[in-house]
């Protein structure tokens, strides 16, 4: 199912009171939809809320997404207060750097319940209901460059275990597509690169009062800084390539096109691989 305008739909965006969602939030309110927003923090929330309540209907809630109660309850909420859900963007989630061969388990399970269980608590319970509805409906998960790939020049970030979740979005998202091709359900990946986040313009800010920082530099060298603020699109950019890709109906939207060389060197080696093993069969 292709959804060509928002006018008079109603969507949720979790985690989208700051960020990428909140870009989101603001580009669907531009385009008529009737929003909801979940947040951690709902102070957070209702402040979004009042920031965006000119340019439309919008709501913000409260949902820890790792609690598979917690989002039942939402769901709930929403269906009884504005109705059946036209699009999910399944956005909560954080980042996360550790070295893969010292981060803990306890650090490793709590950055997969956030960015990756809280995605299939959403989509177990929005899915079956539109389903049973018989009502076109669409979700759109919020993954990463990282969901297809370790992007050249981030090797030293020690975002492995982030990357593995974004990751597991794909592989959730493609078996998603392949158990509703026959439902009036459709769904999508969100891949953006760096995003001009509050956290991230926060960081550029110190770094612009005090290059050497020491704290901020252990993770993030020059080189690094500088490939960030080579790539970086704002949020409403991001946006509005979320739902560009969403009215073409595409299924992988890319916010940045040097995601592709990522996507070619992987493909080239796999190639190799298969050519080295197999040769030309």
């Amino acid at each position: 199912m292709t959804i060509t305008s928002l006018e008079g739909k109603t969507v949720l965006i979790t985690g989208g009171a700051r960020g990428i969602g909140k870009g989101i939030a603001r580009a669907c309110l531009e385009e008529r939809a009737q929003v909801v927003i979940t947040n951690l923090d709902i102070a957070v929330g209702k402040e979004t809320e009042e920031e965006l309540s000119s340019l439309g209907s919008i709501r913000a809630m409260r949902c820890d997404g790792t609690d598979r109660l917690a989002v039942d309850e939402l769901m709930e909420d929403v269906w009884a207060n504005e109705g059946p859900i036209d699009v999910v963007f399944s956005n909560a989630g954080r980042g996360f750097s550790a070295s893969t061969l010292e981060a803990s388990m306890e650090n490793v399970n709590d950055i997969f319940s956030t960015n990756y269980n809280s995605a299939v608590h959403l989509a177990q319970n929005y899915i079956p209901r539109m389903i049973a509805l018989d009502r076109p409906g669409h979700i759109m998960f919020t993954g990463s460059e990282h969901s297809v790939g370790l992007p050249a020049g981030n090797e030293g970030l020690n975002f492995g275990f982030y990357g593995a979740t974004k990751h597991a979005l794909l592989a959730l998202a493609e078996w998603l597509r392949a158990d509703l091709e026959q439902t009036c359900m459709s769904v999508s990946l969100l891949m953006p690169g760096p995003v001009l986040t509050e956290g991230l313009a926060a960081t550029f800010k110190i770094l612009e009062a005090d290059p050497e920082n020491q704290q901020i530099r252990q993770q993030f060298s020059k080189e690094v800084e500088a490939l960030l603020r080579e790539r970086i699109i704002s949020t409403q950019q991001c946006a509005q390539f979320a739902l560009q890709g969403l009215r073409q109906g595409l299924f992988y939207i890319p916010t940045q096109p040097y995601i592709k060389s990522d996507i070619d060197r992987r493909q080239q080696e796999l190639e190799r691989a298969f050519f080295v093993l197999h040769g030309d069969q």
